[in-house]
């Protein structure tokens, strides 16, 4: 179960993540030369999206760092074998840890501009070379393929980079089907019943239209905090909340909110939330997890192991 901190520091990040504008997306990534793939590159990857595009085109042996939360989603996954045992873990993204990722003299850090792009100066002014990406400001797959191309550029691994995006394609393909079913998306509940959820522009939106879901909060934009009366007012045929600390606890908050029927309720365990919320390769399966709640096909809490169990998640390694 996900710590206080750790809930609280992932809320954080996907606040500030949306408040900051999607033009930074399209700006390049980075301005250093086309790495050399060879026993001497050692990389650093500080965001989870960017570490599994790393993996996923084969670089997962030259990883020397990596954040808590990548390693937690690849232990969730039984992953860890992609990446050296020995691999430095960092337990907060945002402020990087400069001294510690010089000890470790690395070619190459990748980093997620949403999340600590205001520390890229004073990363290059300590000597580091930042590789930066933005999958954090995508709000469409096309935009997720776009980042993976330039990873794949600067490490001269462009015929990966396409068949991961064949592989992703082709999973989309599999699982997102045509619907109108409206859906409530609670990314965070406050204990005054408030609630974060997900707007029109983001990156959710576009996995719960794929699933055949309409998000009943696509009018809003970024990541906004509403009170509890435009969810009772739209009464959505499925509300989607995220595990707040645990179950027993979720399940309180949402009882709370008068007029809305348990039997439409699903919460998201750590994986599921995971998955959801990383802009990466392994987001391909979030759209299955919605699809299923939309047909009536997956538990009322979707947990570690029945994402494990009855999903199939794996992450190709090209």
């Amino acid at each position: 179960m996900p710590s206080v901190k750790v809930i609280g520091t992932i809320v954080a990040i996907i606040i500030v993540v949306s408040v900051i504008s999607v033009y930074y997306y399209y700006k390049s990534s980075s301005t250093l030369q086309p790495a050399t793939v060879n026993n001497n590159l050692r990389i650093v990857s500080l965001a989870p999206s960017d570490t599994q595009i790393l993996i996923s085109l084969g670089l997962g042996k030259y990883i020397v760092g990596t954040d808590y939360y990548s390693y937690q989603l690849l232990q969730s996954l039984n992953l860890t074998k992609d990446i050296p045992s020995n691999i430095t873990v960092f337990s907060q993204i945002s402020p990087p840890n400069i001294s510690g990722l010089l000890l470790l003299h690395p070619t190459v850090i990748v980093i997620e501009k949403g999340l600590i792009g205001s520390y890229i100066e004073q990363m290059k002014e300590a000597g580091l070379n930042v590789l930066i990406t933005n999958n954090d400001f995508a709000s469409t797959y096309s935009q997720i393929e776009n980042c993976i191309l330039k990873v794949g550029e600067y490490f001269n691994v462009t015929s990966k980079a396409q068949q991961l995006i064949d592989w992703m394609n082709q999973k989309i393909s599999d699982f997102s089907t045509a619907g109108n079913v409206s859906v409530a998306y609670l990314l965070w509940i406050c204990p005054d019943l408030s609630f974060y959820t997900a707007g029109g522009n983001v990156f959710i939106n576009s996995i719960i239209v794929q699933a055949g879901g309409i998000n009943v909060f696509a009018n809003y934009s970024g990541y906004p905090l509403l009170t509890p009366s435009p969810l009772l007012i739209i009464k959505p045929s499925v509300v989607i909340a995220q595990e707040v600390y645990n179950l027993t606890y979720t399940n309180y908050l949402i009882s709370q909110y008068k007029g809305i029927n348990s039997s439409n309720v699903y919460i998201m365990g750590n994986l599921a939330t995971n998955l959801l919320n990383e802009p990466g390769p392994l987001s391909v399966y979030s759209i299955q997890v919605i699809k299923l709640i939309i047909e009536g096909k997956a538990p009322h809490f979707i947990s570690d192991n029945w994402v494990i169990n009855n999903l199939n998640v794996t992450l190709p390694v090209f």
